[in-house]
């Protein structure tokens, strides 16, 4: 979980690219998120690592109880699917509806990916 951005998954981590977040901050940080990702040249693959949620005090935590086991994870050239899939899983370890990580929608309204992940080839492995 982080403050102002409520997930940091895939599209929140490419605001790494980026010198000077301040601006982003104080102006519409969901909507800058989705913004820096309307790169010419985008991520091929994004993988999210959930094989521990971190359900509060992020973005550092605190201690191993802020941490839950989840032992999973998430792969998909698009984006937006793979953050909509990582939030609607972790909204089964701590209260976060979709609408409240604006980015996501945010993303999908500039052609970025589908939050419709019911219209994907999911497959899940178990390991």
């Amino acid at each position: 979980h982080h403050g102002g951005a409520n997930l940091s998954i895939s599209m929140k981590n490419l605001m790494g690219i980026v010198w000077d977040r301040r601006f982003f901050h104080s102006h519409d940080l969901q909507q800058c998120i989705a913004d820096v990702c309307t790169l010419e040249k985008k991520p091929v693959i994004n993988i999210v690592d959930a094989y521990r949620l971190l359900q509060t005090n992020g973005p550092q935590g605190r201690s191993l109880t802020d941490v839950v086991p989840s032992k999973a994870m998430f792969i998909s050239q698009d984006i937006v699917a793979a953050d909509t899939a990582a939030a609607k899983f972790f909204n089964q370890v701590r209260e976060m509806p979709l609408d409240t990580v604006g980015h996501l929608a945010n993303g999908q309204a500039l052609n970025l990916g589908t939050m419709d992940i019911d219209k994907l080839n999911v497959q899940r492995i178990r390991m």
